[in-house]
């Protein structure tokens, strides 16, 4: 426990030192409020002024924030990595008894855990949409690219720069899994099966009328890719790492 709230206190060290970090623990945060209180707002705006229901896309618009929640939580953790690569700091770690294996729990389970609270705030407190059981099973998803998007940051990047970088092209991309589903006719849809959010928007998708063999169809495939993704991940970062 010492050494778990020795990590945690090394978070709050750099969070304190780098804005970018500081404004990123806090993003899901503002990302509910903007939400659930300018969203409306924007809607009767587009309405009064040229006529435009942004209500018909709230679907969209949930599933689109909904997905940023586990890449900026990951992004976070994997600027910490960095920062503690460049420091030396995994190497320590290495050879204390939290080992290797230690750190790499912590360093997944913290991204998976603020994303399972943040999510569910978001469909609790956004206003929407609400929380149903399938919605569960788009969290599980969800929260396992959480830790994928951080050691994924952290693997590919010598530095905070190129981490940054790389996360801006990963979300762009990564966000083009909501679109597909929502906008491109379903015959077309496959061509995002590599793009991991696009299983979790499709189990939304699916699971509008409830829990069906549809939804535990996308959702066992989805599952079983963001697990492959995972381990692959970290076989990578532990290769980069020694």
């Amino acid at each position: 426990m010492n050494r778990l709230g020795a990590l945690l206190l090394n978070d709050f060290r750099h969070a304190g030192k780098d804005p970018v970090i500081l404004v990123g623990f806090f993003g899901p945060l503002i990302l509910i409020i903007l939400t659930r209180f300018g969203f409306p707002k924007l809607a009767q705006w587009l309405d009064l002024t040229y006529s435009f229901d942004l209500y018909a896309y709230k679907d969209f618009t949930a599933v689109l924030l909904v997905v940023t929640i586990p890449m900026l939580l990951g992004m976070i953790n994997g600027l910490l990595i960095l920062d503690e690569r460049d420091e030396n700091l995994i190497s320590y770690f290495a050879v204390t008894p939290l080992m290797r294996k230690g750190y790499l729990l912590y360093r997944s389970t913290l991204p998976m855990i603020l994303s399972t609270f943040f999510t569910l705030l978001f469909f609790l407190l956004s206003g929407l949409t609400k929380l149903h059981l399938e919605h569960f099973l788009m969290l599980l998803l969800l929260v396992i690219e959480a830790p994928w998007f951080a050691l994924l940051v952290a693997a590919f990047s010598a530095n905070k720069v190129e981490g940054l970088a790389l996360y801006k092209i990963g979300a762009l991309s990564f966000l083009a899994g909501p679109i597909l589903i929502f906008f491109v006719p379903e015959v077309w849809r496959w061509v995002g099966v590599l793009i991991p959010t696009y299983w979790p928007a499709i189990v939304f998708m699916a699971g509008e009328e409830g829990i069906s063999n549809a939804v535990m169809y996308n959702f066992s495939i989805g599952l079983v890719f963001h697990i492959i993704l995972l381990l692959m991940t970290i076989r990578i970062f532990i290769k980069r790492v020694d």
